[in-house]
Order: structure tokens, then C-alpha cells, then sequence
């Protein structure tokens, strides 16, 4: 895990990453989120593959745009020290300053809130905030395999790159969970109009859910894994 995120996935990735085809040219995250299932794949297994980020939160997409592309951005959260008045103060300067301020005030909010409670004061501490410090230099050349990052609402990513050889990992928000993320567009209809999207697809997916009532009756033709967890049961659905 590189950044802390709701209902970030690298805790499950034994469960999902064995499940995921290594014959792809296209891997896509459309929720991407913090984007622990990509962070966690063994990518020796992967050979020509591109790799594209996306997501409709344009915090979530500016902030790896930054992580990627801007060299300073390290040498910029060095010397920062966050206590509970710097945290504040973010908060209330969300979205000021440049792109690179941006992804930092971003990042901090992430790493010191609680993750359920993104957006609002739930200050937790620093100590997320300084292991990503420490993480970065080790996470960048996986940063530097993603080819293309996108700020789109998810259906387009399968508009424009649903193919025979595409591959999308599949994280929504969860059925009773949507308005535990902020600046999205999806709702309890949107679970409807996702079953449907995947119904006729060429590529291949793995799905990330819980259960909720209609779940197996929208993918009943699917197969279906599960796990349990401290959490609850974790669903994969998958079309292959």
C-alpha cells in the first residue's frame, strides 16, 4: 500500500491477484482510487502490458499525475512537518495553489484522516504522512509503469478501451457505502448500470464487492469467489 485509501485493496491481494490473466496488453483500474491491486501484482508475469489509471475524483487523478510525471514532488514533501493545525489549515485551502500544492494537500488528507472520514477533521496523526516519505523512493519505478492517467467518468474507460486483450480490475464504491467518497457521480442505480456494462464487454474483469441483496441475481451467469473477512465477506466476480 502507497497511500492509505477507503476501502483500498492491497489487504486482498492473495485473494485477487492470483485471478488475473497475465495474457493482457491493457491492464485498467477505472476506480482507481489509491490503486493497490496494481500496486501489488507480481509484474515479472506481465510482459508488454500497459497499465492505465483512472479516476473520476480529480484529486485522486491530479495527485498521481504528480506522483508521476512532477520530479520535485519529492524533494517538496521532504521538509514538511504535519501536526494538527498544518492538517487544519489544508482543509481549509483544499484545491488553493498549483497542481503540485494540490497533490500535496491531497496526500496529507489521505494520510492523516481517517479513511472512512476523507474530507472532514479526522485528524489521526503524522505517521502515515512520514512512511510515505519513506516509501516513495520504492514505489516510483512502479509509478513509472503506468502509461496513461485518466480523470474520466468510468464508463468511458470502456468505451475507449474495452478490447479482446484488455483487462480491468474493478473496485466501485460499495453498495450502501457511495457517500463515503466525495466527487463522484456514483449512486445505488449506478450498480444496475455497471452489471449492465460488463454484461457486454470483449475484455476480461475481476469485480471487487460486498454482499448486498441483488448482487448474485446482477451477476448471476459470473463466476463468484469469497472470502471471509474481520470486515465481512469479500466477493471476486469475474467473466472468464
Amino acid at each position: 500500500m502507497l497511500i492509505p485509501y477507503l476501502g483500498e485493496k492491497s489487504r486482498l491481494s492473495n485473494f485477487i491477484t492470483p485471478n488475473i490473466p497475465t495474457d493482457i496488453k491493457t491492464y485498467i483500474e477505472p476506480f482507481g482510487g489509491a490503486m493497490g491491486v496494481f500496486f501489488s501484482l507480481n509484474f515479472s508475469k506481465f510482459k508488454g502490458v500497459d497499465y492505465i489509471y483512472n479516476d473520476i475524483n480529480y484529486l485522486n487523478y491530479n495527485l498521481f499525475n504528480q506522483l508521476k510525471f512532477n520530479k520535485d514532488f519529492i524533494s517538496e514533501i521532504k521538509n514538511i512537518k504535519v501536526d494538527q493545525n498544518y492538517y487544519s489549515d489544508v482543509l481549509n485551502k483544499l484545491n488553493d495553489g498549483d497542481e503540485l500544492q494540490k497533490a500535496i494537500q491531497w496526500l496529507i488528507i489521505l494520510t492523516c484522516s481517517s479513511t472512512n472520514k476523507i474530507g472532514k477533521n479526522s485528524w489521526l496523526g503524522d505517521s502515515e504522512f512520514e512512511i510515505f516519505k519513506l516509501k516513495l523512493r520504492a514505489y516510483k519505478p512502479l509509478l513509472d509503469k503506468i502509461t496513461k492517467i485518466h480523470n474520466w467518468d468510468y464508463k468511458k474507460i470502456f468505451t475507449e478501451y474495452d478490447s479482446e486483450s484488455t483487462f480491468f480490475y474493478i473496485d466501485p464504491p460499495y453498495m450502501g457505502k457511495e457517500n463515503y467518497y466525495i466527487n463522484h457521480n456514483f449512486n445505488k442505480e449506478s450498480h444496475k448500470e455497471l452489471s449492465d456494462i460488463l454484461k457486454s464487454i470483449k475484455g476480461r474483469f475481476v469485480l471487487s464487492y460486498w454482499q448486498f441483496d441483488d448482487l448474485e441475481n446482477l451477476y448471476n451467469n459470473f463466476r463468484i469467489e469469497k472470502k471471509m473477512t474481520i470486515m465481512g465477506t469479500e466477493f471476486i466476480i469475474m467473466n472468464y
